[in-house]
């Protein structure tokens, strides 16, 4: 039986004996003003600072995107952060955007969502995009998650990762990378997806506002 830890965040964090457990992540005790909010990545608690207001209006356009495209066409349901994506017992992720087909919406609990969707969108940052193209993203190839999304505000772009499976293993490809073209910056670029093939996503609605 998994021992429930009631120390004080802080106390969690520096304690580092070993890999934390879903269980005892939930039970921490964080304080009602603390300003970040924190994930679990094969065990270990990662603090995360709260998105800006330019990562905010990326989010929501493509929220509003995906959302449209799924509701069209009945295809399954579109959620975004704050949200629990329990993979197993060592990580607890919440991504940006997730979408789960209708034949996964089982998945979804009161407490969140339990198991892998089949895409998820990291807008990255300069303090999350090493765990965003590290630890995280080889832990959603692990786990199944069919596509993968990152999207730079800096660089103003995005990547779409395919996952495969050969045997028992999972192995994500890099399908495109969809940035303006500098020498024709009026020519239009459109994201595309395999998992939601109907998609078609003006890149430069992606960043509108940011």
């Amino acid at each position: 039986m998994t021992e429930t830890l009631t120390l004080p965040y802080s106390s969690a964090l520096e304690s580092g004996a070993r890999a934390m457990t879903v269980a005892e992540f939930r039970a921490m005790e964080f304080d009602d003003d603390d300003p970040f909010y924190y994930e679990l990545i094969e065990g270990e608690v990662v603090r995360k600072l709260t998105p800006n207001p330019f990562h905010q209006r990326a989010s929501g356009n493509l929220s509003r995107a995906l959302h449209a495209c799924v509701v069209a066409q009945n295809l399954g349901e579109i959620f975004y952060a704050p949200i629990d994506v329990f993979l197993d017992e060592r990580n607890l992720f919440q991504p940006d955007i997730l979408y789960l087909s209708n034949d996964r919406k089982n998945l979804v609990t009161l407490d969140g969502i339990m198991g892998a969707p089949n895409l998820v969108v990291e807008i990255v940052s300069p303090s999350t995009v090493k765990r965003d193209r590290g630890g995280k993203m080889s832990v959603y190839e692990r786990f199944g998650v069919l596509e993968y999304w990152i999207v730079d505000i800096r660089t103003r772009s995005v990547e779409v990762y395919v996952n495969t499976k050969e045997g028992d293993r999972y192995d994500y490809f890099l399908q495109e990378v969809y940035v303006a073209d500098e020498r024709n910056p009026a020519s239009p670029v459109v994201v595309r997806s395999l998992v939601l093939p109907m998609l078609e996503l003006p890149l430069e609605s992606v960043f509108e506002g940011v």
